[in-house]
Order: C-alpha cells, then structure tokens, then sequence
C-alpha cells in the first residue's frame, strides 16, 4: 500500500513537471490549475511573469522531501475561535489577526468543528438569528506525514482549503492551508488580509538602527544586520529575537513593554497574544 501511495505521489508531481518541460502546457495554465477555486490566492500578471519556470520545477522537485508536518503551523500559533464567542467577539478576533480562515472548537482545539471563513461571516453579520456553528465550512484532517502534493490534490478535489494536522490519538498538532502549500511551489503569496503583517522572513527597516521583525527572526541574521554579539551575552540557548525577549523577560511580554540587553540592543513588542510574541520592533543603541 505504501509503495502504491508513494507511485502515485510522484507521478502527480512528474506530470507537473513533464507539463511544463514539453511545453504542452503554459506556466500560466500550471498555475491556474494548482490555485483555481481558491479566492484567496491572487497572482497578478506582473506575480506571474516574475515567476521562472526553472524555479517552479526545482521547487516540485523538492517537495519529493517535504511532507505537512515541515510546512505547518504549529498548535501554539493557530489562531482559533471558541464557539460560545459572541459575533462581536469573533470580529474583534477577525480585526486583530486579519485571518481569513479560522478553526472553531469547543472547549478545546482537539474537539474542532470546523472553520470559519470570513466571507461567511461577513454575509451574516447582520442577520438577527446570527449562529456561528450555522456557517462553518468543513476542514480536512491530516496526518503530520501526509506528502505535500498529495494534500494539495486532495484539497483541490474536495474544495476544502484548511486542515487540521492531527496525531495518531487525534490531537491537533498544526494547521495548514492552500495557500501553504503553492508558496511552496511558486513563493511567498501575499493573503487579501495579511499584507500588513511582517513574515518570519521578512524585515521592515525604519532607519540603519532599527527594524521591525516577526519574532521568529533569527538571532544569527540579527547579529549579522547590526555586527553584534548577542549569544554570548546570555545562558540561554535561543534562535530566534522571540524566543530571546522571552528569556529576557521571564515572562510573554505585552505590547509596548520594551527591554534592553547589555545596553547594546533595544526591545519593544509590537505584538503579542497571552501565549506568544509575535512582532518587535529592535534597535541597535549607539
């Protein structure tokens, strides 16, 4: 059974491949066929055009190695809705973390009922008998081995864009979508409703002295940026600028809470929840 799945993995990716190395089919028709029936993924014709067909094979060659559980998001950074929250508080949920899509549970994330999608909540909100558990769509279950390709022709079949990663005794171990996926095979896709979010690969410079940073911002490249020495100054084994505030501070930080290291670098959250830092603006002291 395992070499029957494992044939037809790679046929699916081969056809890709093949599709586009004999030309019988366009870059753009390949691209079209692996985001349809997804509104949230909108290449531009410039995307599109700035796409190279080299890269799009390499990246389908790669993804032969990668399977869910190395491209999901992890437990502790989905973000999803209880199902006794009010409308309201659901909207707050929806201004402050500009997701499209959302699980809901009950009582806990390993009891899911589904997701949200904005777009049906925004059709309810103003319907008087408004119910939350009435307008969720259906999410996959997924296993953490699960071959990227494979669950992108399963969601594409089913038109069910989210899934939950769950282990063999059915707790939630991560979250993936679509959109997960094709970044995987064509870059970074921007969603109708992050772009003013800072990936973990992105920085936004404000002078030669400070940036803004997702909190998974490798020290490393931090040290580099400012020509710094960080580790040394701390007992603690960390990677990311996150992972350091959260030593510095014994604690998860709240937003605007700053905190400085040996007089050489400056912290100030920009963003964070009760579990987790998520953006910080550094500054390098001079």
């Amino acid at each position: 059974m395992q070499e029957k799945n494992q044939t037809k993995k790679i046929s699916w990716r081969n056809w890709l491949i093949k599709k586009l190395l004999i030309n019988e089919t366009s870059k753009e028709d390949i691209l079209s066929f692996i985001t349809q029936d997804d509104e949230n993924i909108n290449l531009t014709n410039q995307e599109i055009e700035d796409i190279n067909e080299e890269n799009l094979i390499t990246n389908i060659i790669k993804l032969n190695d990668k399977s869910v559980e190395d491209i999901m998001v992890p437990r502790a950074e989905i973000v999803a809705i209880e199902k006794s929250k009010s409308l309201n508080e659901i909207l707050l949920v929806v201004e402050d973390e500009a997701h499209s899509r959302m699980p809901v549970y009950e009582k806990n994330l390993d009891n899911s009922l589904g997701f949200l999608h904005i777009k049906d909540l925004l059709n309810n909100i103003n319907n008087k008998d408004f119910s939350l558990t009435k307008i969720l769509r259906e999410v996959l279950y997924v296993a953490p081995k699960s071959p990227i390709l494979e669950l992108l022709k399963r969601m594409r079949s089913s038109r069910i864009h989210m899934g939950l990663v769950v282990d063999e005794f059915g707790g939630v171990d991560g979250l993936i979508t679509i959109e997960d996926l094709v970044e995987e095979i064509v870059g970074e896709i921007e969603d109708e409703h992050d772009a003013d979010d800072v990936n973990e690969n992105q920085l936004k410079r404000i002078n030669d002295n400070t940036i803004i940073v997702d909190a998974s911002y490798k020290i490393l490249e931090l040290e580099n940026l400012f020509s710094i020495d960080i580790n040394s100054s701390i007992d603690e084994e960390v990677d990311t600028v996150g992972g350091l505030v959260f030593f510095i501070a014994n604690k998860v930080p709240k937003v605007n809470e700053v905190f400085k290291l040996n007089n050489k670098i400056r912290f100030k959250v920009l963003k964070a929840d009760e579990r987790r830092i998520k953006t910080l603006e550094i500054s390098k002291i001079i």
